[in-house]
């Protein structure tokens, strides 16, 4: 191998290995790309995050009950999704109405052909000359109306058109069913938040009392009347419900934050419970409520529909064993002339007539239909019964724990009373002498442990109300109108005894 050889393979060894070490990503650059990938996405996620943020309405003020539910029907995401299945039931309504409209077709065409037929006539007399005359034109040009009108198809029509209906009006009570279970989201949601702050105005008054007790055994160590186990006592006490309100408070962070999800507003919301939790006894019987439910829930009524909406698919799936007979008429236009292809001139002819199919024989196909359409009716009737059952056993269970509850607020509001005489006949034997520092602190706790017994009472019977209420399918009637989220710019909703955030601004 000469050296001009060796010298042009390592140049060429040279050159592959550059282009090979080009190709070659290291491992930091991997990390790198992943990095500005990472953080691609978070800008992403922040662009998102303020979209949403700008969409929703801001609160502030007071809010009571139906304000939350009335912001509920217009933002909750969820329900918007529900919503957007009237939509689907409006466009198979719609399309329904194919069946009985005619079919009209318009069709246009041009075509070039290369040659065209021709035929020669010969001549018959002496001086004559053979003719060649052509069969058309290499250019064809045409245009045609097709219209068809169905006439009967085995009763399929107006089963399809009644279909579309139970379907719109199946889908109605599913759009309900969902309206009734953000209502009672933003109920209970509600209730729970006014508990959570009972609750912590509870602990809070049982800390100020701990911190007057501390204070008042302290001074009467300095005097020789209290030992160090009261004060170490006190202490513990005082810790024990500063830990209480502690959680409590992140009781009402969390439910705060849970019912402005529900309400699908801001979570830069500000704003105060108008309503209060209070214990008004229920008036509605056993009777009462199955009345109600049998003419409101919406899964009773969806069920009924359903069975009426399968039975209509049935007499579809039936039709196809009856002939399916329409009227058409077609005109066309063409050139040639399509009655006379030998005049190369615009033409039009038409035709009109009936038409009937009936299919003898397609495997069975028909019959299997049928049994499975049978099938989805039987199912139907099946889930109706399923829903009765389930709607009293839920109404059952809703009276027996309002009545369970009942009993539940009875009893502490007479502990409540019991413990706040104890606690009062405590302090007075303590200051007398008669009662230690422990008794006191006992009497205090319970005093404390019945005040939130008995607002943990209202709420179950509350919670049990309102159970009952869904059960019956109160919480959305039929007449319910449901606002559509327009999912505009950000707008600042003031709820009683305040004014918007802009508007407070402006004013200063």
């Amino acid at each position: 191998m000469t050296l001009t050889e060796q010298k042009t393979i390592r140049f060429a060894v040279g050159v592959m290995v550059t282009f090979m070490l080009a190709g070659c990503v290291s491992s930091e650059q991997f990390y790198e790309d992943v990095r500005l990938s990472r953080k691609t996405a978070y800008r992403q996620y922040k662009m998102r995050k303020d979209r949403e943020r700008k969409s929703q309405p801001l609160v502030s003020g007071k809010l009571s009950l139906a304000d939350s539910l009335r912001l509920t029907l217009a933002n909750n995401k969820n329900l918007q999704r529900v919503l957007q299945e009237r939509q689907v039931a409006r466009g198979r309504r719609l399309g329904s109405y194919s069946a009985i409209l005619p079919d009209v077709t318009a069709t246009a065409g041009w075509q070039e052909i290369d040659e065209v037929g021709s035929i020669t006539i010969p001549a018959f007399l002496p001086d004559s000359q053979p003719q060649e005359i052509s069969m058309g034109d290499i250019h064809t040009y045409s245009a045609d109306l097709t219209v068809s009108q169905p006439i009967f198809a085995g009763g399929s029509i107006p089963a399809t058109i009644n279909a579309a209906r139970l379907f719109s009006l199946l889908t109605d009570e599913t759009v309900r069913a969902a309206v009734q279970e953000v209502m009672y989201a933003a109920q209970s949601g509600y209730y729970d938040l006014l508990l959570s702050q009972h609750l912590a105005e509870i602990a809070a008054d049982a800390v100020r009392s701990a911190k007057a007790g501390l204070d008042s055994v302290k001074q009467k160590r300095q005097g020789g009347v209290a030992s160090d186990f009261d004060v170490l006592r006190a202490q513990v006490e005082l810790s024990n419900f500063e830990a209480e309100l502690i959680k409590n408070r992140n009781d009402i962070d969390i439910a705060n934050a849970n019912l402005i999800k529900i309400m699908g507003v801001s979570q830069e919301s500000d704003f105060l419970l108008a309503d209060q939790l209070e214990y008004v006894p229920s008036q509605v019987t056993m009777e009462e409520a199955v009345g109600a439910a049998y003419r409101n829930r919406p899964d009773l009524l969806g069920r009924e529909f359903d069975i009426k909406y399968q039975t209509e698919l049935l007499k579809i799936v039936r039709s196809r064993y009856w002939p399916m007979v329409s009227g058409y008429y077609t005109n066309l236009w063409s050139k040639p002339d399509p009655d006379n292809r030998m005049e190369i001139e615009w033409g039009h002819s038409w035709q009109a007539g009936f038409a009937a199919t009936l299919p003898i024989f397609d495997g069975f196909a028909r019959e299997g239909e049928i049994i499975q359409q049978k099938a989805r009716v039987k199912q139907a009737q099946i889930d109706l019964i399923d829903a009765e059952e389930t709607a009293l056993f839920e109404l059952t269970k809703a009276q027996l724990s309002i009545e369970n509850a009942k009993r539940f607020v009875e009893s502490q509001q007479l502990n409540m009373a019991r413990a706040k005489e104890g606690l009062r006949l405590a302090e007075v034997s303590y200051r007398e002498g008669t009662k230690t520092q422990v008794e006191l602190i006992d009497a205090q706790v319970a005093l404390t442990r019945a005040r939130v017994n008995y607002y943990q009472a209202i709420h179950s019977h509350t919670m049990a109300k309102l159970a009952l209420q869904k059960a019956m399918g109160t919480l959305a009637t039929v007449e319910t109108v449901v606002p559509e989220a327009d999912g505009g710019d950000r707008e600042s909703v003031a709820l009683a005894g305040s004014s918007t955030r802009g508007q407070n601004e402006d004013s200063r």
